[in-house]
């Protein structure tokens, strides 16, 4: 609670002194009368204030662009005495819109809204105001805190409260339809051998490559090994589903001091979590890592390898807290030695960025040996190619059809 005097206390007692030094009872007494009156008003509205309970609520804390969310404010009343007059004003920033304003009044300003109103509480009530706002932008947005307010009922002094804390409303990017050539299958099913109810062998070999540190010797093929003079390991068909995992490099600038675009990093954000979102309703764990700015994450998110709709709403909330962010090269080895340790044979990584990395060219190479399957999907007009040999490249655009 936040006392605002106002000066007509000082007035009467001013008065009252005046009287005292002039002679005069009756300036004095009324004077007086007055400041006891002012006095007794100001310690009921303070009881009244801090019984005073402000709270909001939303109908969801997540939802997607275009959706609606139903924003309530309640303001209680736990006294034995109504409070004839409060006001209250609440702030909506700039990514929501108002559907439906207070009936007072709304007010557009400088990265927001604010809708205020008055009405009466009656003696141990409470009053609700409902607010509906759509989702027009993807990000963290925060609503409120609320501020209410009122005056004693002399009008001397003002007393307002703020709600403990802002309601957090999570906007998700907008998803788009995914090529179909990024999320193939690197074996069509008509590869598969027996009938098609058996599980693949992860007994049979299905190719060779060279050999890296750490693999099995019992993987060491002879005769390819005699034949191209190196040794050579088999690649054997994996058992069960191919996992994925998602790359996406947040930066839309090559230079952490150079300006930062809006519109790519949205195509780019909205290219991952289509991606994502696709993969995990087929049912098969993914696997996402973002280097970039996020919201309580400066370097970026890492996520482990999950299914279901926990693991959902845990990439897409990545992805909408995403911010413009600089380049970070630490965080990107960072990122890409974990993806090493994570990716087997058999896996498919799919990168996604705004411009080449030239670090990230020898951990591809290196994916690309181990029996990998990369895809690149380039963003915006400076993306490129990643410059290693094995990597597809799948360009795509969100926001109009795909290639």
């Amino acid at each position: 609670m936040i006392p605002h005097h106002r000066s007509t206390v000082l007035v009467y007692v001013a008065a009252a002194i005046a009287g005292v030094a002039l002679g005069l009872p009756l300036l004095s007494a009324a004077a007086a009368f007055l400041i006891t009156l002012g006095l007794a008003s100001d310690w009921m509205a303070r009881r009244s204030h801090a019984a005073v309970q402000v709270t909001h609520r939303m109908s969801r804390t997540a939802v997607g662009i275009d959706e609606d969310v139903e924003v309530w404010l309640t303001v209680e009343n736990r006294q034995s005495w109504p409070l004839p007059t409060v006001h209250f004003e609440d702030v909506v920033p700039e990514g929501l819109e108002v559907r439906r304003p207070a009936p007072r009044g709304v007010q557009s300003v400088f990265r927001g809204t604010i809708v205020w109103d008055a009405f009466h509480i009656g003696a141990r009530e409470s009053v609700r105001h409902s607010l509906r706002v759509t989702a027009r932008r993807r990000g963290r947005w925060l609503i409120g805190p609320a501020r209410v307010w009122s005056r004693d009922p002399l009008g001397w002094a003002l007393f307002e409260r703020l709600s403990d804390a802002p309601s957090v409303l999570t906007v998700y990017p907008r998803l788009y339809r995914v090529p179909a050539a990024i999320l193939a299958p690197t074996r069509p099913e008509g590869d598969r051998r027996g009938p098609p109810w058996h599980p693949p062998d992860p007994a049979r070999v299905v190719g060779i490559r060279a050999y890296q540190p750490g693999d099995p010797p019992r993987l060491i093929h002879p005769y390819a090994t005699a034949h191209t003079g190196t040794l050579q390991v088999k690649r054997l068909e994996p058992a069960g589903e191919e996992p994925m995992e998602l790359l996406v490099l947040g930066a839309t600038t090559s230079q952490p001091w150079e300006a930062h675009h809006p519109e790519l990093l949205e195509s780019l954000v909205s290219a991952a979590a289509s991606v994502a979102d696709q993969y995990l309703k087929t049912g098969k764990p993914l696997g996402f890592s973002l280097v970039g700015t996020v919201y309580g994450w400066p370097q970026g998110v890492s996520l482990p390898p999950a299914r279901g709709a926990r693991q959902w709403a845990r990439v897409m909330t990545a992805l909408a807290w995403a911010q413009p962010g600089g380049s970070r090269t630490s965080a990107l080895y960072h990122r890409l030695e974990a993806l090493a340790q994570r990716l087997k044979p058999g896996a498919h990584l799919v990168y996604t960025a705004c411009f080449p990395r030239p670090e990230v060219a020898p951990y591809l190479q290196r994916f690309t040996r181990r029996g990998v399957r990369v895809t690149y999907i380039p963003v915006g007009p400076h993306a490129g190619r990643p410059g290693t040999e094995g990597v597809r490249v799948v360009p795509w655009t969100p926001g109009g059809p795909p290639p």
